[in-house]
């Protein structure tokens, strides 16, 4: 049924067992002679009987039955993605999901459609790009007719099984809103204007700030060729230590932007570095630090501990850590082979040594390094970049929360031209309602129904935080971007109705709070229950709309506006 296959320096055995509908394939390899590269391939045929879509870890790829001669793979490694994907039927019911054991080393799983039979080609192909001995990895073969969703839930479960595959801690201020500086400000940030942005967001809710790209820098226009000195801009930031003392007095946190990588030709460690690079970034007059020789490890360590310890700062925004890429090329003074084993050795190091200053210090990483060997040095993962995009930044979001367990997922930024109507602007927070908000807005410029709407959603947030975050979720009509989306915890279930009017109401709760985060103006409840309920709805701004009592045996068409709220109580 499954066929193993490697390249011709390497002997590959396998077990194939099973637990149920569950079916495991452990791979084991050895080098014939000397150490090489390795390519490694499990393949087999399964009959496409009810399932219609696909499911990856990045929601923007394709998700339709794609033929054999398409493109249809979803592929990861360290610092990208994810090895896990789901075929899925039109009732959210899985019908094949496959993961791989091994997150680090380049995994691609291929699913395609042979028109001859209507048979998938299923295939998970292994290659590690740097010469090693001896492998190993589990390939997890889900066939059980359940939600797709727990499927997801139960592959990011069974990776933190697995050695150096333990999450990082998450403390509790990864799980409040923030304010981020990137979209409202970009590089042109003062001390003053954002200390005037402290005040205002924390008022509403917010706990802290992450002081984005243009710190360290009076250079503007996105150019990275003064990363890696991590000096602050004289002009800018002539005290760090006292801006940061000021956000803390104001009783917020503050995180810093950092590239993890990179080394600009136009900072003083350049020299130091020059001959340690995997490679130029771009034509940005950056390089790429190569993880393998320890003193490129000690700098960064080095970096962010002095942030933390000289400076007072909360946590570390990280970015670009995906442009580390393996390389066969071994050079006197390095202490691994390996760029992936370098990487994971680097930031578990700076993860024990920034907890050892700080113990809660927070960081942060974005879509697409959001798979399980970065939840072992990161606390937060955010959505990739979705400016004024509220419909990428939902489903971004709703993946990440089906596979990242209990590590905080956030919203990306959420900003919006302030000509919107606040129910249009509205989508930006609602849309992200099972995220950890970010903001990044400017306060002095919001219209009044605009900061009114803000307010509103994020006091709504904080006050169901917990359910939002740690309740049992569900997920409905995945074919139609999830139509309904809802958590629930003790006796309270929060809901959001994305599309399509109604809301699925599946089992009894004290209180269900419900968020029309659609065009339609109304809602129907389908409810797999009995009782009666005192309702409150309100708008956007929370102003009150109306009250009704529901009978679930037959509820009511509720009128709702657009992002308004429902409140029930029995």
């Amino acid at each position: 049924m499954y066929t193993v296959e490697c390249g011709e320096n390497f002997t590959v055995k396998n077990t194939v067992t099973h637990e149920g509908e569950i079916t495991y394939i452990d791979l084991s390899a050895k080098a014939v002679a000397a150490p090489g590269k390795l390519s490694v391939s499990v393949k087999w045929i399964h009959p496409l009987i009810g399932a219609h879509l696909t499911w990856s870890p990045i929601p923007y790829a394709v998700r339709g039955v794609t033929p054999t001669w398409g493109v249809d793979a979803t592929e990861s490694y360290a610092m990208r993605s994810a090895p896990v994907r789901a075929y899925v039927a039109y009732d959210d019911q899985n019908y094949l999901t496959v993961a791989c054991s091994d997150a680090k080393n380049n995994v691609c799983i291929r699913m395609g459609l042979k028109e001859s039979n209507g048979c998938l080609a299923c295939g998970v192909y292994i290659r590690v790009d740097c010469a090693i001995e001896e492998y190993t990895a589990r390939i997890r073969i889900d066939e059980r007719k359940i939600a797709f969703t727990e499927c997801i839930e139960d592959v990011a479960r069974w990776w933190e099984t697995f050695e150096g595959y333990e999450p990082a801690p998450v403390p509790e201020a990864a799980r409040r809103p923030l304010y981020s500086t990137w979209y409202s400000y970009h590089q042109n940030i003062t001390p003053d204007a954002l200390r005037r942005e402290c005040e205002y967001f924390h008022a509403l809710g917010c706990d802290t700030i992450i002081v984005d790209d243009g710190w360290h820098t009076a250079v503007k226009g996105g150019v990275y060729s003064t990363c890696g000195d991590w000096i602050p801009s004289a002009d800018k930031f002539p005290d760090m230590r006292a801006f940061a003392d000021q956000v803390h007095r104001i009783g917020m946190k503050l995180m810093l932007w950092y590239t993890v990588p990179f080394m600009g030709e136009n900072t003083l460690c350049y020299p130091q570095f020059k001959d340690k690079m995997l490679g130029p970034y771009g034509n940005h007059q950056t390089w790429i630090l190569d993880p393998r020789y320890p003193e490129v490890r000690e700098h960064i360590i080095g970096k962010y501990s002095q942030a933390i310890r000289d400076w007072g700062i909360d946590g570390l925004k990280l970015d670009f850590i995906d442009s580390f890429t393996q390389s066969d090329t071994v050079r006197k003074g390095m202490d691994f082979v390996s760029v992936y084993d370098a990487v994971d050795r680097l930031m578990k190091d700076v993860l024990e040594t920034l907890r050892a200053i700080r113990p809660d210090v927070m960081i942060e990483f974005r879509q697409t390094y959001i798979g399980p060997l970065m939840r072992t040095f990161g606390n937060m993962f955010r959505s990739s970049d979705t400016p004024n995009d509220s419909w990428g930044n939902r489903l971004n979001v709703l993946h990440l929360r089906q596979m990242s367990g209990n590590t905080a997922v956030h919203s990306d930024m959420t900003m919006w031209h302030l000509d919107e109507s606040v129910e249009s602007a509205a989508f930006q927070l609602t849309c992200v309602l099972f995220s950890v908000p970010q903001i990044s807005v400017r306060a002095h410029d919001l219209p009044a129904d605009h900061a009114a709407m803000i307010k509103t959603y994020l006091s709504f947030w904080n006050r169901y935080r917990e359910v939002i975050l740690d309740g049992k979720m569900t997920y409905k009509n995945f074919a139609a971007n999830y139509t309904y989306v809802s958590a629930r915890l003790g006796d309270t279930q929060v809901g959001a109705v994305y599309g399509g009017r109604i809301a699925y109401l599946e089992q009894e709760t004290k209180e269900i709070v419900l968020v029309n985060a659609s065009m339609d103006k109304v809602l129907l409840l389908e409810a797999d229950f009995e009782g009666t309920y005192a309702c409150r709805v309100t708008d956007c701004m929370g102003r009150l709309c109306g009250t009704y009592t529901v009978d679930m045996q037959n509820p009511p068409r509720i009128p709702v506006p657009v992002n308004g709220y429902v409140y029930m109580h029995q």
